[in-house]
C-alpha cells in the first residue's frame, strides 16, 4: 500500500470513529458531561476538526480520535458518510445539545422540589412524544418492507430483483431519515473476520433528548 493510500485508509477510518463519537455522545451524554474541552470543540466546525480524546465505546474499547484540518474532515465526510458533511455537523450539534441538556438535568432535577417534580414531569411527556414519534416512523418504514419483499418474490429476474432490493434500501433509509439525529440512520452491519455479516448492537436511549 503506498503512502498515500495508506493516509487515505486512516483518515477515513478517523472520520468514521469521529461519527460514532458524536453518536455515543447525544445518545449517553452523562458519560462526558466532565469534558469540559469536548464540549468546548462541539460548540464550531473547526473545533469538531480538532477533537484529540480517547473515549471507550459502547463496545468497551479504548477509541482514538485524529484532530485534522476542518478542510479535510468536508473532504473526506463528504466521501464516507451516508449524509456526507452535513450529516456530521448536524450530529455535532445534537451532541452539543444533550451535553447542555444534560448539564441543566443535573443542576434542576437533584432536589425533589415542586419545580422539580414539574421538569420530572416534562421531561416524561417529551419521552412519550419521542416514543410516539419514533413508533410512527418504524412502523411506516415496517409497512414499507413488508410492501416491497412481496414485490421482490414477484420480480421475474435476478436483474430486476437486484434493482428492487436496492430501491427499498434506500427508500427504508429515507423514512428513517424522518427522525432526528443520531436516531436517522440505520445501524451500521459488522462484518465479522470470516466476512460473514454480524448485526450492530447499538441501542438508542432518548434520555438524552428529554428537555
Amino acid at each position: 500500500m503506498t503512502t498515500r493510500a495508506s493516509r487515505n485508509v486512516k483518515t477515513t477510518s478517523a472520520v468514521k470513529i469521529l461519527q460514532d463519537l458524536l453518536i455515543l455522545v447525544a445518545k449517553r451524554p452523562q458519560h462526558f458531561s466532565s469534558d469540559t474541552n469536548l464540549r468546548l470543540a462541539l460548540k464550531s466546525q473547526g473545533g469538531l476538526a480538532s477533537i484529540n480524546i480517547v473515549y471507550v465505546s459502547e463496545t468497551g474499547v479504548d477509541i482514538q480520535t485524529t484532530p485534522m484540518s476542518l478542510n479535510t474532515l468536508k473532504t473526506y465526510s463528504n466521501d464516507v458518510l451516508n449524509n456526507g458533511f452535513k450529516g456530521l455537523n448536524s450530529l455535532r450539534i445534537k451532541a452539543l445539545e444533550a451535553l447542555e441538556i444534560a448539564e441543566k438535568r443535573n443542576t434542576q432535577i437533584n432536589k425533589r422540589t415542586k419545580s422539580g417534580l414539574t421538569r420530572k414531569v416534562e421531561q416524561l411527556e417529551f419521552e412519550l412524544e419521542m416514543h410516539r414519534r419514533t413508533n410512527y416512523i418504524l412502523l411506516q418504514a415496517l409497512s414499507t418492507a413488508i410492501i416491497q419483499l412481496s414485490s421482490v418474490e414477484d420480480a421475474p429476474n435476478e436483474l430486476v430483483r437486484t434493482k428492487r432490493i436496492r430501491d427499498t434500501q434506500g427508500l427504508l433509509r429515507a423514512i428513517v431519515g424522518m427522525n432526528n439525529p443520531p436516531f436517522n440512520e440505520i445501524p451500521i452491519v459488522r462484518t465479522n473476520s470470516d466476512n460473514t455479516l454480524k448485526p450492530s448492537h447499538i441501542v438508542t436511549d432518548i434520555n438524552s433528548f428529554r428537555k
